[in-house]
């Protein structure tokens, strides 16, 4: 059986949808790949690019996309001139329409080498409406030969016109188990702290939320921002409880990252640790995602009752919908505090 998309890890049953559409010619002109933050959509657009104009794609001898001809190398390193990218600038948060008018004027010229063009749009859930009906008007009456993949976190973001006229692939995050594979498969330093410090390597995989690029980013730099974003949930879990005075709660949520992206990183941790107990408390039943122990996870539960924790639940997924709305940190994070104190 030929070895399809090899440097995509997981995702399997998508792996096998795209590979089949690729070789039976059937691929769709427009595509959407939706997933959280280091899920693999990345990998899986250039794969899926590499593919389409890989010089070994009809050899059943190479893996498709081989990785190793002219073509697959310069797409790897954004040097190849059939595959164009577009994303936010820096600073910005949206991509407006002049961006995307600018980009949507290539897809009418001839390929320079290949026998397709293919344009990749990172955050495309950042585009403007008005870049979104932009692009409608190409996907509308697609040039012959021209795919388009749009990169997204949330497709919702999405009109519906969009999504109506592409395919959607939604990438998955691992089980703990299989990201523990993956990772001692990829990372020389997580099989060194396999070996010598295998509770410490738990605790990082399990602040990554399965999802294998930001277990890689946090192995292949500063371990030690796995472990203080385990210390801020941990700080918040400590003050849950309702017997726990009002100051030191304010000072646990008043402590917690300022910088909007990490704010979002550790709430997020922060609904996967309460999950589960959540779920331990209720059910009896402990499959982690969070602690590295189940008396990690008891130790948490002290003085707090399912319907406390379940209102917390709802608190902290409310701050992550108001992060989305570009709210000030610093009264955010008073709300939480007066929210959790009321829950």
């Amino acid at each position: 059986m030929r070895n399809t998309f090899p440097r995509l890890f997981g995702n399997a049953e998508i792996t096998k949808r795209l590979s089949s559409l690729i070789i039976s010619s059937s691929l769709p002109h427009a595509m959407i790949i939706v997933g959280p933050e280091g899920s693999g959509k990345h990998t899986l657009a250039l794969e899926t690019v590499s593919a389409l104009n890989c010089e070994n794609r009809l050899s059943e001898s190479f893996p498709l996309p081989c990785g190793a001809c002219s073509r697959c190398k310069r797409i790897a390193s954004g040097a190849f001139p059939d595959v164009s990218y577009l994303k936010r600038e820096v600073g910005k948060s949206t991509i407006g329409v002049d961006e995307l008018r600018a980009f949507r004027e290539d897809m009418f010229l001839s390929a320079t080498e290949s026998e397709c063009k293919c344009y990749i749009i990172e955050d495309a859930d950042a585009m403007t409406p008005a870049a979104q009906n932009a692009l409608l008007k190409v996907l509308e009456e697609p040039p012959k030969n021209v795919y388009i993949i749009l990169i997204c976190k949330e497709a919702d973001k999405l009109l519906t016109t969009i999504k109506s006229r592409a395919q959607s692939f939604s990438t998955e995050i691992f089980t703990a188990d299989e990201l523990h594979r993956h990772v001692l498969s990829l990372s020389p330093e997580a099989r060194s702290m396999a070996a010598a410090d295998p509770e410490k390597l738990r605790g990082i995989l399990l602040s990554s939320n399965g999802i294998i690029g930001k277990a890689l980013s946090h192995l292949g730099g500063d371990e030690s921002d796995a472990e203080a974003l385990r210390a801020s949930v941990m700080s918040i879990v400590s003050v849950m409880p309702k017997k726990v005075s009002f100051s030191a709660l304010y000072s646990a949520v008043a402590a917690l990252p300022q910088k909007r992206d990490e704010l979002r990183r550790t709430l997020e941790l922060l609904v996967t640790a309460l999950r589960d107990m959540l779920t331990y408390k209720v059910s009896g039943e402990f499959t982690p995602s969070f602690f590295t122990s189940l008396e990690a996870c008891e130790g948490a539960l002290t003085g707090l009752g399912a319907r406390r924790i379940v209102s917390i639940f709802e608190v902290i997924n409310s701050a992550l919908a108001d992060l989305d709305k570009n709210v000030l940190i610093a009264p955010l994070l008073t709300d939480i505090a007066l929210k959790i104190r009321e829950a």
